[in-house]
């Protein structure tokens, strides 16, 4: 009982004084603490290594897609049993960065919604930053995540972003249109890097594990196809730990390589890396 109470009082705190700000289930809560225990046993790691421990600790969670929209009002919610690729990535980021500050719950809720918020405002559907590029960017510009896309060996992705604007009936939740016409603008103000298909053999080399991996995407007007977590084996290979949402319907170690998986989708034409920093 000694050992639990530290985490019950993880717990217990952040539901009492910030229930109103955030949506989650005692399950959800008390895996969050779990795994934060077990990564700031080894906080004087590199971020990446703690994302990639993370990762693991959260394999086999479900996954299911719409997590975020559920409700009837604009709320941060925090699923950990409940994920689908860019939660569990985000979750394992921000986990590993509460962990090495040695923070608790609440500042595990804050660091998800620095990442999932625009500005930390949660009022509406515009308010959520959908764009992986548009989180990631805003990542790198507070200095949490190094593109490393451009270092490696990668070039220009000449891909404009439109998709949610064009096609406004697949997010009933969106009402303004003309904000997320904005953001895409802004998006595609500046340039971004990826690296292809066929440059992915050599390039990948640099990888490590712990890396965020966004595999591009072939759809016009959409940035981002699948996010996951890069894991490196012992002789190199470059494998990847993700939400699945293929047969499996899970967290798992995917069972073919990060070169293998991109070649082998139609709707992916190459990576881009991110290192947690």
């Amino acid at each position: 009982m000694k050992r639990l109470l530290p985490a019950l009082i993880a717990l217990l705190l952040p539901l009492a004084a910030g229930a109103q700000n955030y949506v989650t289930t005692e399950a959800d809560s008390l895996l969050a603490v779990k795994v934060l225990q077990r990564l700031e046993r080894n906080r004087s790691l590199p971020t990446a290594d703690l994302v990639h421990q993370a990762a693991n600790a959260l394999m086999g969670q479900t996954y299911v897609a719409g997590t975020l929209n559920e409700g009837d009002r604009e709320q941060l919610r925090i699923f950990l049993t409940r994920t689908d690729c860019i939660i569990f990535v985000e979750t394992c980021f921000a986990l590993a960065r509460t962990a090495k500050e040695g923070g608790d719950f609440r500042r595990f809720a804050a660091c998800v919604l620095e990442g999932r918020y625009r500005d930390g405002v949660v009022t509406r559907f515009e308010d959520r930053i959908h764009y992986t590029t548009e989180n990631f960017r805003r990542a790198c510009r507070r200095g949490t995540l190094k593109d490393m896309s451009k270092e490696l060996g990668g070039e220009l992705f000449d891909h404009p972003i439109s998709f949610m604007s064009t096609h406004p009936g697949s997010y009933p939740l969106m009402t303004d249109v003309e904000a997320i016409r904005k953001i895409e603008e802004e998006l595609n103000s500046e340039p971004s890097w990826y690296i292809p298909q066929d440059r992915l053999e050599e390039c990948q080399k640099g990888i490590r594990s712990g890396d965020l991996i966004c595999f591009t995407s072939t759809v016009p007007g959409l940035d981002i196809a699948h996010v996951a977590i890069a894991s490196v084996s012992n002789d190199g290979t470059v494998g990847f730990i993700h939400a699945s949402s293929g047969e499996a319907m899970k967290v798992i170690y995917n069972p073919t390589t990060l070169l293998e998986y991109v070649r082998n989708r139609k709707n992916v034409d190459g990576v881009m890396v991110f290192r947690p920093l």
